[in-house]
């Protein structure tokens, strides 16, 4: 699989935004970029419009939730992808009413992540197709 879709990747965890990174390279991501909190992601966001967001939930700096309204607020076609190994009900709810398009536990197997993966290429499509 090979897609020209812009992703960005917002992870305080080195070893997350590593291994996702890697993971979406293997699959045939060319473009993706990585930011380091919220704050630097949501820069990011508004500077590159990606058409993908790998967003964590807890982050210093600004938390997911508040970064997910963010970017639905001003580009409400990206897909994002929340991430977090809270597994809260509630937490989910508030990030799925606030415009999550998937909603990743963390930690995953890579057969996890490919599943999710697969979900997610078919809203990036639906989405272009809008």
């Amino acid at each position: 699989m090979s897609t020209t879709s812009r992703v960005l990747v917002v992870d305080d965890s080195d070893h997350m935004r590593i291994l996702i990174l890697r993971l979406l390279k293997q699959r045939g991501f060319e473009h993706v970029e990585t930011a380091v909190n919220g704050k630097v992601g949501l820069e990011k966001a508004r500077a590159n419009r990606p058409d993908l967001v790998f967003l964590d939930a807890v982050m210093p700096e600004m938390g997911g939730l508040e970064v997910l309204r963010e970017i639905k607020k001003e580009s409400p076609g990206t897909v994002v992808v929340v991430m977090s190994s809270i597994s809260a009900r509630e937490e989910i709810l508030q990030f799925k009413e606030a415009g999550a398009d998937h909603y990743l536990l963390k930690p995953f197997e890579t057969e996890k992540f490919d599943e999710a993966l697969k979900k997610i290429i078919e809203t990036l499509d639906s989405h272009k197709k809008e």
